[in-house]
């Protein structure tokens, strides 16, 4: 049975205008889901928070915050949850400012998974 594409993905109102591409085109992965960003406004670091169906959804888009497939460093995923315990999220860090380095970062996501 082939696999549904996902529904096209909407700007959630509010969202950092620096979050937009690479949220998007998490958001494309299989298995992903963006539930939370912060641009950092060039004073803390790049985060964005998301969720995902299973841990085999990870691979295709950890792939591309590793530094020798995006070419940059400073990049990293974390696991969390929150003082209740709730269900784990990831965020991805990454540096302050960094928003040329996550658009990049976005079209080789976009580029894997169009």
């Amino acid at each position: 049975m082939p696999n549904k594409p996902k529904p096209d993905w909407v700007i959630p109102l509010g969202m950092d205008i620096e979050c937009v591409p690479i949220c998007k085109a998490m958001n494309k992965v299989p298995g992903i889901l963006t539930v939370e960003s912060c641009c950092g406004h060039g004073k803390t670091p790049f985060h964005i928070w998301f969720e995902a169906k299973s841990l085999t959804a990870l691979p295709a888009l950890l792939y591309w915050f590793n530094s020798c497939h995006c070419g940059f460093s400073g990049w990293s995923v974390q696991v969390t949850t929150d003082c209740g315990c709730s269900s784990v999220t990831f965020m991805v860090e990454g540096p302050v400012g960094a928003y040329k380095e996550a658009n990049h970062i976005a079209k080789l996501i976009e580029e894997d998974n169009p």
